[in-house]
């Protein structure tokens, strides 16, 4: 697609295509006169008559998550050139892309050191009163030179508030509910048509580790006659007492039995128990005697079997001069 607009806000080059979606586009930039290097997201204003554009909304919700390292900082939101633009921190790879690096599955240790913040930065959202109801390994992104370790939760537009900010009370759960999100992530209840809550982020983030050590799911590619059988077959298979769920959680560690256990439990206004989740992992790292040293697997290979897919595997191309993984197939 061709770049637009090549500036923005006369003030940010872009340079680079880096990803596209339904709604709207992300693009690399830099600053022209301090080079610092930003991602801008771009939404053209919806044509068809009571849309709305999903990028003020995902701004605001950037806005009040802001202070948590876990959330990329948001340096401009507005229209220009007859466009929603929203200037952004730009991030590294997305852990799906680092998964394919990886030969398409990555080590325990690195799951864990991943649950580790991922669960710390959706429990900010919800402190926040915020739910995400789109967490999957597209939407985290690991951090740039310093800040390369840290795993970082971005596009949120399909966040919300799930504490009415009148009343100061948890929103009341409700039924024949749309499902949002992502299919493949989402919780049974999304499936089941129910109102989201914060258990359904805790859910989703264990189907997104569970797909990160094993490489799939196993309601993945399944056939149905039609989309809507599709999804109840889904949902079905996500069952926490169906046969598909139980055989997944059964060949895994047994750190996902304790996850799933506590988040199969909770009603739809209980606060998850993070530090619950978080030392589940954490204890497995200590039996195995790993330490916190954030030395993932693609920095760190020797804990795959089979290694990483370095540069030197792809055509080599001026792509990888500096070797920048937002940039890999």
């Amino acid at each position: 697609m061709a770049i637009w607009p090549r500036r923005v806000c006369g003030l940010y080059q872009i340079n680079k295509v880096l990803g596209q979606g339904s709604f709207s586009n992300v693009f690399g930039a830099f600053h022209l006169t301090s080079g610092a290097q930003v991602a801008i997201k771009v939404e053209m204003p919806p044509e068809e008559e009571g849309k709305v554009a999903t990028i003020p909304h995902e701004a605001a919700i950037h806005k009040h998550l802001h202070g948590h390292y876990a959330f990329p900082s948001i340096f401009w939101c507005g229209m220009d050139g007859g466009a929603h633009v929203m200037i952004m921190e730009r991030l590294g790879a997305t852990l799906e892309q680092l998964r394919r690096f990886c030969r398409g599955r990555f080590s325990l240790k690195t799951v864990c050191m991943l649950a580790e913040q991922t669960i710390t930065g959706i429990e900010h959202a919800h402190s926040r009163g915020v739910i995400i109801r789109d967490v999957k390994p597209e939407n985290f992104a690991m951090g740039r030179g310093n800040c390369s370790n840290i795993v970082y939760l971005f596009d949120v537009g399909l966040g919300k508030l799930y504490i009415d900010p009148t009343t100061g009370l948890h929103k009341p759960f409700r039924e024949g509910r749309i499902g949002v999100g992502t299919p493949r992530y989402s919780s049974a209840n999304v499936h089941a048509e129910k109102e989201q809550g914060r258990r359904d982020d805790i859910i989703s983030l264990g189907h997104s580790l569970l797909y990160l050590l094993h490489g799939r799911l196993p309601w993945q590619g399944i056939y149905a006659p039609s989309v809507e059988a599709k999804m109840r077959r889904i949902g079905e298979m996500k069952e926490p007492k169906g046969k598909v769920m139980r055989e997944l959680i059964s060949r895994s560690p047994p750190e996902f039995s304790i996850y799933f256990n506590h988040c199969h439990s909770l009603r739809y206004e209980e606060r998850p128990d993070y530090d619950l989740l978080r030392h589940a992992f954490g204890d497995r790292m200590e039996k195995e005697g790993w330490s916190y040293d954030w030395q993932f697997d693609w920095l760190d290979p020797s804990a795959l079997d089979a290694g990483i897919l370095m540069p030197e595997s792809y055509k080599t191309d001026e792509r990888f001069v500096d070797f920048d993984a937002t940039e890999l197939p």
